[in-house]
């Protein structure tokens, strides 16, 4: 069939022609933001779903989607995959627009250009709110380098669970320092000084309990080694960042790794953090090394319905340090606090993926559910997190068991505060094969618990497994890696 042209035919084709081009432009601007337009603004009328992949956290999943969908006309696609199953040496790609996942993945993910940091703009919107996010979590946690590559769902940090009406009536005070915590421990595993307050002899009792179950005795390590570890003077704890050479092996370490042992070798199991949890809630415990978490909330049955039984605190510290530079030890200073925090020991980041489709939709979703107003909805289904925000305060128990509602939640929202605002602190490993360094930590700590090994030779053969994991990966970009983790440039 022909088309016979009109006389203005020519004019009207070009005119044609140039909207069909302007139409494909419009078409094809995907995750590019319109001039003036704040980077969490979210259209109601969403073509495709946003597609979401969720690591390790099911409950987060089905939170996310239940809150999105909800406000918004579109659906998302949840995708859910575990860590083992991310960290397929294959994968070179996402397949997603956002990603949710265990914060001290952010390394590995930054690493293999899985995902995108955010622009100055991005991390200038109001929505995102990025002064109201705790110090640490804001300027180190989300950060990979100089460039913030997240937005937090919260980072739980090992706390001081104590008996505050054994501690009341014997007059102790919590302990700040670990020599302090050893002492309380020794004293309280004793029965008989607990008088009515004791546990049934045909029940297990316990001074103090920690995690050391896989997975989490490597972490329980770092915890208690972060305050002997990090001088004032010396940026890197875990490395040498010019060689990464590994100072594990080292005073501080030993130091930490003996001290656990002396109170852990007293239980004849080794517990996950939430069974820990659960011990000290039933009362089985004076002391215990662990976090609050309402998503965990496991039927638990408590010695009583009062809440002034339960004290929260911030883990010991130590007012000695060692010094690499003259292998020895040193005073904290008088303006030195005596503890150090231990950052990404676990928590959940979102980032948006180098895959995204429509970066504008995903930062949008990102901002709206860490945001103020749903953080504190969003963030309390999953067990991997805490309040991460100055403004979820006086929320704290949206994070908390119920047994630790009242003025313990309100305890525990000050300790993550304090714990989340000082500069002094170690990373729980970020960096590609952190997997495999936390299972030599493991190893390390199960081998003098069988008393297989001194603390000094099992962290001798864990800092020779570091050695190989770096050189399998690749020395130089494991270097480059945990220089990016310290929030340095190579």
């Amino acid at each position: 069939m022909m088309i016979k042209q009109s006389s203005g035919g020519g004019l009207h084709f070009k005119r044609f022609t140039a909207a069909c081009v302007l139409l494909l432009l419009v078409m094809c601007n995907g995750c590019r933001r319109e001039a003036n337009e704040p980077a969490a603004a979210v259209e109601q009328s969403v073509e495709l779903p946003l597609r979401v992949l969720v690591v390790d956290d099911g409950p987060l999943a089905d939170a996310v989607k239940l809150a999105w969908d909800s406000r918004v006309g579109g659906s998302a696609k949840i995708i859910q995959l575990t860590t083992a199953e991310l960290l397929d040496r294959e994968r070179s790609r996402l397949n997603a627009d956002v990603v949710l996942y265990p914060s001290a993945l952010l390394g590995e993910l930054a690493e293999r250009g899985l995902i995108e940091p955010l622009d100055s703009e991005d991390v200038a919107d109001p929505v995102f709110d990025r002064q109201g996010i705790f110090e640490l979590i804001r300027l180190r946690e989300i950060v990979w380098g100089s460039k913030v590559y997240a937005v937090p769902f919260g980072s739980p940090q090992f706390t001081l669970l104590y008996r505050a009406d054994i501690f009341d009536r014997l007059q102790l005070e919590p302990p700040t320092t670990w020599e302090q915590y050893q002492a309380i421990a020794e004293q309280l595993s004793d029965r008989s000084v607990l008088g009515e307050a004791a546990f049934p002899d045909s029940e297990p009792w316990y001074g103090a309990v920690e995690p050391l179950a896989p997975s989490w005795a490597g972490a329980t390590l770092l915890s208690r080694a972060a305050s002997y570890a990090r001088h004032r003077n010396q940026y890197s704890t875990l490395f040498d960042f010019n060689s990464m050479e590994p100072l594990i092996a080292t005073p501080p370490f030993e130091r930490a790794l003996d001290e656990l042992v002396s109170i852990a070798g007293k239980s004849d199991k080794k517990y996950t953090l939430a069974e820990v949890r659960r011990l000290f809630l039933s009362g089985q415990s004076a002391m215990a090394i662990t976090w609050p978490s309402r998503a965990d909330d496991a039927s638990t049955e408590t010695i009583t319905d009062r809440d002034d039984w339960i004290g929260i605190a911030e883990l010991p510290g130590s007012p000695e340090v060692y010094n690499h530079r003259t292998q020895s030890w040193e005073q904290r200073t008088a303006d030195e606090s005596p503890h150090v925090s231990l950052i990404a020991v676990d928590g959940r980041l979102g980032s948006v993926t180098k895959d995204c489709r429509r970066k504008k939709q995903a930062l949008g979703m990102l901002f709206m559910i860490t945001g103020v107003e749903l953080g504190v909805t969003i963030s309390p289904a999953s067990s991997h997190t805490t309040l991460f925000r100055e403004s979820q305060l006086g929320q704290a128990s949206a994070w908390v068991n119920q047994e630790i509602e009242g003025s313990p939640a309100r305890q525990y929202g000050e300790v993550v505060q304090s714990a989340q605002n000082r500069n002094a602190w170690i990373d729980a490993i970020r960096i590609p094969g952190r997997t495999e360094y936390i299972a030599a930590l493991d190893r390390a700590v199960d081998s003098v618990l069988a008393a297989e090994a001194t603390s000094s030779e099992a962290l001798k053969t864990a800092a020779a497994e570091w050695n190989r994991i770096t050189d399998s990966i690749g020395r130089e970009s494991q270097q480059h890696a945990y220089m990016r983790s310290l929030g340095l440039d190579p």
